[in-house]
């Protein structure tokens, strides 16, 4: 019986081992990966595989590194046709847009107009009396998913009954009839996603401005970095090149509307506009507003995110991207991926016309763009 005890412990103890060596062996593998210098090369055949694994049917990917930018599109815009997306195709950038929402909030503070650890109590009162589980919160906190506000209110998901646009029957009476006792909120500090607590970001801001919030954008944000085909609200030059979206199971999905919670992912785009977005924060000379767009990248008390950004899980680090900044979104029809390193000054943006979720591809992406470098 002893013998047969001491075989087994030395049989777990070899298997730890080697499950160590495995671990170690893998680190390194994934942080040391070779440098191939065909950029371009590598991220083709990754989107190309992609598009044949039928995760999306059209796929835009833009590159930035080194002063130098790479856009492709993959797939087609529309299903069963081929006409391939290209740097000025639009698809819906969901929740990614919640980015400009922080960015245009830094902005408003560092021009005086609001201050990050401003509570809402005071910004909503002449509005809706808060009850006392919601008067300490501050926009911070919005900014940064720590409100203990729910991703979204069990009274908005009972109005949310249209499968393929969900957000259309929302009112700004139904946001001022849950503020009033917030059911379900929690007390703040805990990292918890919220769409609600973005999109209230969004409101309070019209308040404060008294400006929609799809102008207040254009104006503190987009303007500055001549992102012209970045919008809620197409014209008539844009509509012919938003691409046809898809929902999961590859039916045709219209845009989503959203007239409340425009804060928590509204915005749509191209690959050349995002890639504006990018350059400008990765540097502060790189815009008139990226000094304000630096400071959203600093780390917030709850080590999850800077203020919109998400910042890297341990998983992240160990597959080798230890300094990006990135955020992602999903709406009915469309997927979105944007990610910086501004240690090797590089930064991506994928966007795809089908919802399903492109982070794990897009965490690839990066990994390549900031271990590769251009083909000589």
């Amino acid at each position: 019986m002893k013998i047969m005890l001491k075989i087994i412990v030395i049989a777990l103890l070899v298997i730890l081992v080697g499950i160590i060596i495995l671990f170690v062996y893998a680190k390194y593998r994934l942080n040391n990966i070779k440098n191939r210098k065909n950029l371009q090369g590598h991220v083709d055949t990754a989107a190309e595989k992609l598009i044949q694994s039928g995760v999306a049917y059209g796929l835009v990917l833009g590159i930035y590194k080194g002063g130098k930018t790479y856009v492709k599109g993959y797939g087609t815009i529309k299903k069963d046709e081929r006409l391939q997306p290209n740097n000025t195709t639009i698809m819906e950038l969901a929740s990614t847009s919640k980015l400009f929402t922080s960015c245009v909030l830094q902005i408003l503070c560092d021009e005086g107009t609001l201050n990050l650890d401003e509570k809402i109590y005071d910004l909503l009162k002449n509005k809706v009396e808060l009850p006392p589980i919601a008067r300490k919160t501050t926009l911070r906190q919005l900014a940064t998913h720590t409100s203990g506000f729910p991703a979204l209110p069990e009274s908005f998901i009972l109005k949310m009954t249209d499968e393929n646009n969900p957000y259309k029957n929302l009112s700004t009476q139904d946001l001022y009839d849950y503020l009033k006792d917030c059911v379900g909120k929690k007390s703040e500090g805990k990292f918890e996603y919220s769409n609600f607590g973005m999109g209230l970001l969004g409101h309070i801001m019209e308040l404060k401005t008294n400006k929609k919030f799809e102008d207040l954008v254009k104006e503190k944000l987009l303007s500055k970095l001549q992102m012209n085909n970045t919008f809620i609200t197409p014209d008539s030059k844009q509509q012919p090149k938003i691409a046809q979206g898809y929902n999961e199971a590859g039916a045709p999905n219209p845009i989503w509307e959203d007239h409340v919670l425009t804060g928590a992912g509204s915005f749509m785009s191209d690959a050349t506009d995002m890639i504006a977005f990018i350059r400008a924060n990765l540097g502060a000379h790189h815009s008139p507003v990226s000094a304000s767009l630096l400071k959203t990248h600093t780390q917030q008390t709850n080590r999850a995110t800077g203020l919109g950004w998400m910042l890297p899980s341990s998983i992240d680090k160990f597959i080798g991207n230890k300094h990006i900044l990135w955020h992602n979104g999903i709406a009915g029809g469309y997927a979105s991926f944007i990610a910086i390193d501004k240690q090797a000054q590089c930064g991506i943006i994928v966007l795809s016309n089908t919802a399903k979720d492109i982070t794990l591809f897009g965490m690839k992406m990066i990994r390549i763009v900031h271990t590769q470098s251009w083909k000589e």
